[in-house]
């Protein structure tokens, strides 16, 4: 009977995404593997999330807890971990949902392979509307004798064993971002990693809360290289630290220099000089083409 299944904790760590949060919650009410509990971290939020809490009040599958104040996202995930009563985890962000086979194929996937930690799978990207824009396609099979420190992405959907989280220290509580691959790199570190070619997660895009651009990007990659950093020194692989994490440091201050660039210039063709001296220009360049004809 499937009540025999392992229980499957799906993670929800919330903070102001009321207005998308009943979506997330209903696609884990319609799902096919029905043995699964909603653990929900509120991290203080001021919105309309507490009336969304009161619709499922009744199930006792759906618990919610709250933060006394704001914490951030490491110490909200770890506390979600730490409350989490299934032999599966996997986090599940309020503002994006899962396809209705996606807790059914993942249980599959951990039976199929014990000694298997972290299972991933690909994702859709959403529009706000959740209306299908496309499937990512920069999630891949970790090569055998390679690791996630070699540049190997792992994201939506990932789900791992509670037995094989509880060897490692955990979520670090201090993380502001990229929470993510500090739990990924430590999930390596005590078991096999597998990966599902399928999407089965919708990644919601355009929420007002993207970190790809501008100083989130920037505040997040910081995150990042920490956590690679730290997962070399975890690893006895301190002569190679600056070999894999100088790469991806260096991409980000590219990146940072090219917006720095793009923002810059961008002030000077909205300023009022540069469209004074456009507009006195024009009927220069009107004159210069009629010669060039």
């Amino acid at each position: 009977m499937e009540t025999t299944r392992p229980l499957f904790s799906v993670l929800i760590a919330n903070y102001n995404n009321g207005r998308y949060l009943q979506e997330a919650i209903d696609s884990v009410l319609t799902q096919k593997y029905t043995n699964w509990e909603i653990v929900l971290v509120d991290d203080k939020s001021t919105d309309n999330s507490f009336e969304v809490y009161n619709k499922y009040k009744e199930d006792r599958r759906f618990r919610v807890f709250f933060n006394e104040e704001n914490r951030g996202c490491g110490y909200t995930k770890r506390r979600c971990v730490e409350l989490a009563n299934g032999e599966i985890c996997g986090f599940l962000d309020s503002d994006d949902s899962l396809e209705i086979d996606a807790l059914e194929i993942m249980v599959e996937a951990h039976i199929k392979n014990p000694n298997v930690s972290l299972a991933y799978s690909l994702f859709n990207l959403m529009d706000e509307k959740m209306k299908f824009l496309s499937v990512s396609n920069i999630q891949k099979p970790v090569p055998e004798g390679r690791s996630l420190l070699d540049g190997q992405v792992v994201s939506h959907f990932a789900t791992f064993k509670k037995v094989s989280y509880n060897k490692t220290d955990g979520i670090d509580s201090c993380y502001k971002s990229a929470e993510d691959h500090d739990l990924y790199y430590k999930l390596e570190e005590v078991g096999d990693l597998v990966f599902v070619d399928k999407a089965l997660y919708n990644y919601r895009t355009n929420t007002g809360q993207n970190i790809s651009y501008g100083v989130n990007f920037h505040k997040a990659f910081f995150w990042h290289l920490l956590a690679m950093t730290e997962a070399c020194r975890r690893r006895g692989m301190e002569s190679k630290i600056e070999k894999l994490v100088f790469p991806d440091f260096m991409f980000c201050l590219d990146d940072y220099a090219s917006q720095k660039v793009e923002k810059e210039v961008g002030k000077i063709r909205r300023s009022r000089a540069y469209r004074l001296g456009k507009f006195l220009l024009k009927p220069i360049v009107k004159l210069k083409q009629a010669f060039v004809k």
